[in-house]
């Protein structure tokens, strides 16, 4: 699948697809025309790394909430 069909099943822009891939988080095959070939494991990769961030965002806020509470 290409960049867009990753992106409608995913939920996530073609441009943070795009950062996932510079940071190293996902590795798509290059075809010879140059595109980006998605496969199955993208997607769930994809969902990975979106839960993950999810997980670590709602840990952030526990702990800021925390510290705000402890400074009353």
């Amino acid at each position: 699948m290409r960049i867009g069909e990753l992106s409608r099943g995913t939920g996530v822009s073609e441009r943070l697809l795009r950062y996932y891939e510079k940071q190293g988080l996902l590795r798509p095959e290059r075809l010879p025309s140059g595109y980006r070939e998605y496969h199955a494991s993208d997607v769930a990769a994809v969902r990975r790394i979106r839960a993950l961030l999810e997980v670590s965002r709602s840990l952030l806020d526990s702990v800021i909430t925390a510290g705000q509470s402890a400074m009353s």
